[in-house]
């Protein structure tokens, strides 16, 4: 026998084998691991949990932005338990006056067009608003229908326009629910 080499003995391929056995199981317990961690990333997709978290801080803003405005109500509604901001408030938005008072108001020069009239809810001071039937209206107007007298010889022809069919079920549908468009 040569001197570099030993023949083997029964405890060291014993000792091989179990070696061999821990590697397998090392190997099986990080393909699981591997395996794991992407069924867990494909469960829960990181996408989503961004998304998840841009949403959390827009509701969070808004919920700071009503927490003001309920501060603000909260002090409206302080102040309108007081009557004289209830008073002031009703001479000068809705023109009241307490009982046994008079109220003036003063009107520009007659003849003077001024941008702002003194009550700008007044509705002589608007522009004439567009009628509101025009919509229901068939393009081009109504139909137009000709009759021709009976006494009329047959050699002369006479145009007759005659008015649209009505229209079936499906484009009846369609124009009432047309304000989806």
């Amino acid at each position: 026998m040569a001197a570099g080499r030993r023949k083997p003995t029964a405890s060291h391929s014993a000792r091989t084998q179990a070696h061999a056995g821990t590697r397998r199981a090392r190997l099986w317990l990080l393909g699981a691991v591997v395996v794991t961690t992407l069924i867990v990333f494909a469960w829960f997709p990181g996408s989503s949990l961004l998304s998840q978290r841009a949403s959390l801080a827009a509701t969070e803003a808004e919920l700071s932005s009503l927490h003001k405005q309920d501060a603000a109500l909260a002090q409206e509604k302080k102040s309108l338990s007081d009557a004289g901001e209830i008073g002031r408030i009703a001479r000068e938005q809705y023109q009241l006056v307490s009982p046994g008072q008079q109220a003036y108001e003063v009107l520009p020069p007659s003849g003077a067009t001024s941008g702002g009239s003194p009550y700008t809810g007044d509705p002589g001071s608007r522009r004439p608003v567009a009628p509101t039937a025009s919509a229901e209206l068939p393009p081009g107007g109504l139909p137009t229908t000709t009759t021709v007298p009976p006494s009329r010889p047959a050699s002369h022809p006479v145009h007759q326009t005659q008015a649209p069919a009505a229209p079936g079920l499906v484009s009846r549908m369609l124009q009432a629910l047309e304000f989806w468009r």
